[in-house]
């Protein structure tokens, strides 16, 4: 068995993985499909994906990976939170697995923006305003990483079969 095979198995086990892990909150999904990408493309001495289409790709993982750490956070921002809050959007996106699971990276920053507004004295139903937007903006931020990864997936196999 060839080397070359063994490598492509494993590139094809990172995107399929790195695809998987979109929906799994502690999985770098995107990451690995680049990786797997790049393998891929390493292998075949980058005969059917150019370097500027990697490069590409990369900024796509860049704005993956602020979108994933920052959607809550931003949210938070947008809808009106106090500093205090936005600092619970932080906290809540750090914390919220260690507490919640991989629900919490999803819920995390909502409930550290409630948390926290309710500390800072702002009344519950605009505290509860606030988290709103923050978790719909997390949801909105995993819609644009699912986005993203397919792009990344249907550029790949557009570039070997065209």
């Amino acid at each position: 068995m060839s080397i070359d095979i063994i490598l492509y198995f494993v590139a094809s086990l990172l995107i399929i993985l790195g695809a998987i892990g979109i929906f799994l909150p502690l999985m770098p999904g995107v990451v690995l499909i680049f990786c797997g990408i790049l393998l891929a493309s390493f292998v075949a001495n980058f005969s059917f994906i150019s370097w500027i289409t990697i490069v590409i790709l990369g900024i796509l993982v860049l704005i993956s990976l602020i979108v994933d750490y920052f959607a809550g956070v931003i949210g938070a921002k947008f809808g009106g939170a106090s500093i205090l809050g936005i600092l619970g959007a932080l906290f809540g996106s750090l914390f919220g697995f260690t507490i919640l699971g991989p629900i919490g990276l999803i819920v995390g920053p909502a409930l550290g923006v409630l948390v926290f507004e309710l500390i800072s004295k702002r009344s519950p139903k605009n505290s509860l305003r606030v988290a709103g937007v923050s978790l719909i903006s997390t949801l909105i931020g995993l819609v644009i990483n699912i986005i993203i990864a397919l792009t990344m997936i249907i550029i790949f196999i557009f570039a070997i079969f065209v």
